[in-house]
Parts: structure tokens; C-alpha cells; sequence
């Protein structure tokens, strides 16, 4: 199967589970950016129950792949921080998170860029190529299997099994977070995970994605 995806901010585990089971896959290059998505932000498990960590960008240009990063405030090492104190307990932490110490540490222009890193660090854990392809035009319908829609604020129907989680036994479990938050808790286990996932498709894109002119 083929399917069309928005870019992710160190995508959430349904978004890579589609990756694992398609046979094709392809990044949706011609949108305008959208707020509170998983485009700029990602969720993990940490001591106090599920934390959005977001990238702030520069809201004057709409296309996605254009859409600069600010760094006018030291959100990098907000963000890792904030990973480090969810997740230092995880199996796999110390195994995995130098990478994602390395690829923060390097300053993008564009959210596109800074996404297609984490993208290819997670294809990378899971020895998948790390060459991207994107769309050539934005259609509103399209016959591939269309996971544009996967969105922070949606409700998804895939059922996640349980995992193990660092705070788990406080906060219960939390599902459909970054993918930092399987790999760093599964290692290895993850691409069973993913890849055993029964899919849902998402709901109609039509109101999600705008398209770029």
C-alpha cells in the first residue's frame, strides 16, 4: 500500500506505524503549516502525565516547506531536558539518546529540515532507507491511503497495546506519543510493535490540510 503523510516533529508511533507496513510512503510538501500539530510538536510520557514539546516558528510564511524555526529562546535545550527527565530511566535511553542529542544540537533553517532529520533518525534505528519522497501537488483526495489527518487533537480508533512506560505505574499508560517514547522504552521491540498495529484510517483530510496555491 501507499500512503500520503504530513511531516512530524519526531512522529507519534501511529504515523510510523503506517511507514512500517506500507510498501510506499510519501511526505506531503504542498500545504500551508498547521498550529498544534503534530508538524511542530511531539508528545512524551513524563513524571507529571503526557508533555507537549513544541518548536516555535516563524508564522509569516505558510508553506510547510519554507516555515522557519526561531531560536530566539533556548527551546533545544528545553527540549532535551525535558526528554531526558522522562525517559532517563527507560531500557534503551542510554543506547539512543546521544542521536537525539547530536541532531538537536544542529540549527535547521526550516521546520521541514529539522523534521526530515528526526524522520531519518527514526528510519535509521529501524534500518529503513533514509531517502524521503514527497508529493508533487496537494489533492484533497487522493487514492493512496491518505494519514494527513493523524493529528494531537483527533481521536484515533487504533487500539495500542500496552507497553512498558518509565511512569506508567503513576500516570497510567499513554498512548500514540513520539516514537522517542517506543524506541527508548522497546529498543528492537519496536518495529514488532509497529508492525503488528492494526491501522484505522484516519478521518477525512478536507478541513485539516490547506493547500498551497
Amino acid at each position: 500500500m501507499t500512503v500520503t503523510l504530513s511531516t512530524a516533529y519526531f512522529p507519534p508511533i501511529e504515523w510510523l506505524s503506517y511507514v512500517v507496513q506500507s510498501g510506499d510512503w510519501a511526505l506531503e510538501a504542498h500545504e500551508h503549516f498547521q498550529k498544534q500539530s503534530f508538524r511542530s510538536r511531539m508528545l512524551i510520557h513524563g513524571p507529571n502525565g503526557v508533555q507537549f514539546l513544541s518548536v516555535p516558528i516563524d508564522r509569516g510564511v505558510k508553506d510547510i516547506t519554507c516555515t522557519k524555526i526561531s531560536y530566539s529562546e533556548n527551546w533545544v535545550k528545553d527540549h532535551l531536558k525535558a526528554i531526558e527527565t522522562a525517559y532517563a530511566n527507560a531500557p534503551y535511553f542510554e543506547v539512543l539518546f546521544e542521536d537525539v542529542r547530536g541532531l538537536l544540537s544542529k540549527k535547521y533553517a526550516t521546520l521541514w529540515e529539522l523534521n526530515a532529520a528526526t524522520i531519518n533518525l527514526f528510519m535509521e534505528w529501524m534500518e529503513l532507507p533514509t531517502s524521503i519522497v514527497t508529493t508533487v501537488g496537494f489533492q484533497n483526495t487522493t487514492s493512496n491511503i491518505d494519514a494527513r489527518a493523524i493529528h494531537p487533537k483527533l481521536l484515533t480508533e487504533v487500539i495500542f497495546p500496552e507497553y512498558h512506560q518509565v511512569f506508567k505505574h503513576k500516570n497510567g499508560f499513554a498512548h500514540n506519543l513520539s516514537g522517542l517514547d517506543l524506541f527508548f522504552n522497546l529498543g528492537r521491540g519496536s518495529w514488532d510493535y509497529l508492525h503488528e498495529l492494526k491501522l484505522q484510517p484516519p478521518i477525512n483530510t478536507d478541513d485539516l490540510n490547506e493547500p498551497i496555491l
